[in-house]
């Protein structure tokens, strides 16, 4: 169906694309940020059930970079 590595890099783009609107609208309030980060760990939780733990760990150093630049 979908190649690894393509589908790979198109949830990461969109991921990518999602937290940079969350920090334009982090002006007006860190719901939205908070929802993204949420969403994110969900999906590294549903990575590592799959046994995908390289996109798993690849989410997760995402969620750490964000919070790095958020202190």
């Amino acid at each position: 169906m979908f190649k690894q590595g393509s589908v790979e890099s198109e949830i990461l783009r969109s991921m990518e694309k999602t937290l940079v609107t969350n920090q334009v609208e982090n002006k007006y309030g860190f719901n939205r940020l908070a929802k993204a980060a949420d969403l994110l760990n969900t999906a590294a939780s549903i990575f590592e059930r799959a046994g995908m733990f390289s996109e798993a760990e690849e989410i997760t150093e995402v969620l750490r970079s964000l919070a790095k630049d958020l202190k």
